[in-house]
């Protein structure tokens, strides 16, 4: 097996969906009582958030990078970075690093792929929703269109996930805002829904919506997974 660096702490109950997520994927694979050999940094959200907001992506990234190497100096062959947002700093922390980056959005757009589907709806931070490293990676690289609100509903939407999804805390008001976003968006053709922060999946759940939820953080890890027990290239 491959050893995997995990990067994460936005938010921690995030990073421990990937922890068991993967550590399950790899028993389901190879039986009794195998796990997956893999190191784990978690970084301060709090401090993370401010270098976000300040749009200090040089700070953000200088923490990973830093984590990385010591990551690498232990023993990791790649790298997976336990939050969409955070993968605006990917391709720099790949760089900087020199070890392989598994990205949230290549494992996306294969599960998307493997529905059928060409045409999706994207909800998450105004980062992920505006950035190229995830909207643009899956159009560009594989092919599928990618939907996202309108700017107004895309800054409610930012403020939701910001201030209350992250605190573990979301009022039914937002709730019901982001139902509604997803309506509109199947109305204008979305065939499904990336579920782009890694933490909207504590609050969509595949019941509230008539389309199917591709949910990054269960995608990534499970890709993740499959990089760890694998013999392909990452």
């Amino acid at each position: 097996m491959r050893t995997v660096g995990l990067l994460g702490g936005m938010t921690f109950e995030a990073t421990a969906i990937y922890y068991n997520v993967i550590n399950r994927h790899v028993r389901s694979k190879l039986g009794g009582r195998r796990s997956a050999p893999l190191f784990l940094y978690s970084a301060d959200q709090e401090v993370m958030l401010q270098h976000a907001t300040k749009g200090d992506w040089t700070a953000f990234a200088k923490v990973f990078i830093s984590a990385g190497n010591a990551l690498k100096g232990g023993g990791a062959e790649g790298l997976a970075i336990c939050a969409s947002l955070a993968h605006k700093v990917a391709d720099e922390v790949e760089s900087q690093v020199g070890l392989p980056v598994l990205h949230v959005a290549d494992f996306t757009a294969k599960g998307i792929l493997a529905k059928g589907l060409k045409r999706v709806a994207l909800l998450g931070t105004a980062v992920v929703m505006e950035g190229e490293f995830m909207k643009g990676r899956i159009e560009q690289k594989f092919g599928i269109d990618v939907l996202v609100p309108g700017s107004e509903e895309r800054a409610r939407i930012n403020q939701g996930i910001v201030s209350e999804l992250t605190t573990g805390k979301v009022s039914p008001e937002t709730k019901a805002f982001f139902i509604q976003t997803i309506k509109d968006l199947c109305d204008r053709g979305a065939q499904g829904l990336i579920l782009g922060s890694t933490d909207l999946g504590f609050l969509i759940k595949q019941e509230d919506v008539d389309i199917p939820l591709f949910d990054t953080a269960l995608l990534h890890a499970q890709g993740v997974a499959e990089w760890v027990v694998g013999t392909d290239k990452p």
